[in-house]
């Protein structure tokens, strides 16, 4: 399963980390500091920022163990530990979908809002056909007590890892996507963009610069 993710993120990846560092110059800057919210090693892998990079996890992610030049501290995001303002880049991919309930999305944004100047933050788009975690075709979509039972058989992660109903019920209520307009909702003031393949919306993304 690793092995589809990372041929999948291949694909994806690159294209991002070239965005993001087109539009924060602020990356190059050696006197920035920038907080990575539930981060790993993407994009400063592909970037190679010159700002100093702190990711803030609730444990230490895998990816960023043996990398040069990324800080890690354990914190949560719901209970910010830093004082407003104290970056000059808070960011944050693929993670807001991951801290709970639409209440707890809320706060989450708050706090990266609060945070830093310059803010990004990334989620897949609720009503793109392919769910990214599951990797499946619009399963995504139905009711919970629906979905819960098709997951293990109709999705590739159901196939490859043949997870356990616990683990699949586990995992699938750690997932709330957001439409466009809940996730702009969420960040006012920012500008929201969207990641297109193929014509339709596969992630949001908002920004202040």
């Amino acid at each position: 399963m690793k092995r589809v993710y990372k041929f999948i993120m291949s694909i994806f990846r690159p294209a991002r980390a070239k965005d993001i560092a087109d539009r924060f110059g602020v990356l190059s800057d050696p006197a920035a500091r920038v907080l990575d919210i539930g981060g790993g090693a993407f994009p400063w892998s592909y970037i190679k920022p010159s700002a100093k990079i702190i990711v803030m996890n609730l444990d230490l992610p895998e990816s960023i163990m043996n990398y040069p030049g990324i800080e890690f501290v354990a914190g949560d995001a719901l209970r910010m530990p830093f004082n407003p303002m104290a970056f000059d880049l808070v960011f944050s991919n693929s993670v807001i979908e991951h801290v709970g309930n639409h209440a707890q999305q809320h706060q989450f944004a708050r706090g990266m809002l609060s945070a830093g100047k310059q803010l990004y933050c990334q989620t897949p788009n609720k009503w793109f056909p392919i769910e990214p975690h599951i990797l499946t075709l619009f399963v995504h979509w139905f009711p919970f007590s629906v979905k819960r039972r098709l997951v293990r058989y109709f999705s590739i992660w159901g196939l490859v890892e043949k997870p356990s109903q616990k683990r699949i019920d586990e995992v699938l209520k750690g997932i709330n996507l957001l439409s466009g307009n809940e996730f702009a909702a969420l960040f006012p003031g920012c500008v929201m963009r969207k990641e297109k393949v193929l014509g339709l919306t596969k992630s949001f993304i908002v920004e202040r610069i």
